[in-house]
């Protein structure tokens, strides 16, 4: 007896499930167990444009950060996770106005969906495809971040090119990814 292929989609995305689990725990795990110092932020919130999601970031010192991305992408998830490098701006009117750049690697999946018109029968009939794809990649990130003293908020607008080696085309390089993000910092 031949395995039906709405079985084989369901184990493809049970399987997905799993790895997207795998990962959510290791991003977790990552930021939870990284050493506090004198001055640590953390930062919660919503980011809007490119690869819009929620977004948690650590900032160790204003010399470092890590920051970590769930995304909804083509009816999947993505995870990313960035290193990032502060630098203040030191300036009489801005004190709380900094820039950063960095680096990091995302993956996850995305669901595609081909519609094709076909001979049957009875005439001409739709068919519809779907697959779904792993996907992989490197991201490289800048941008510019205020922090609000008289309210826990940060503000910032970045611009996160990547380059993809899996998904629906076997490489895909992105450099128009901008992105607004507005945190609530503790």
């Amino acid at each position: 007896m031949q395995p039906s292929k709405s079985n084989s989609v369901i184990n493809t995305n049970f399987k997905m499930m799993k790895f997207m689990r795998l990962i959510y725990i290791i991003v977790l795990f990552l930021l939870v167990n990284l050493a506090h110092s004198q001055e640590v932020v953390h930062s919660i919130g919503l980011r809007g444009g490119g690869e819009s999601g929620f977004v948690y970031k650590y900032i160790e010192d204003y010399n470092h950060a890590i920051e970590g991305i769930i995304s909804y992408r083509e009816h999947g998830f993505q995870a990313t996770g960035l290193w990032e490098k502060y630098k203040p701006f030191m300036t009489d009117r801005l004190r709380n106005f900094y820039s950063y750049w960095g680096f990091g690697a995302h993956a996850g999946y995305i669901r595609a969906r081909t519609l094709f018109s076909g001979q049957t029968d009875d005439g001409c009939a739709l068919f519809e495809n779907r697959r779904t794809r792993v996907i992989g990649g490197l991201d490289g990130v800048m941008g510019f971040e205020y922090h609000f003293y008289s309210a826990p908020l940060a503000v910032s607008l970045d611009y996160k090119p990547y380059v993809e080696f899996f998904g629906e085309d076997f490489f895909r390089i992105d450099f128009w990814n901008f992105g607004l993000t507005f945190k609530y910092t503790f």
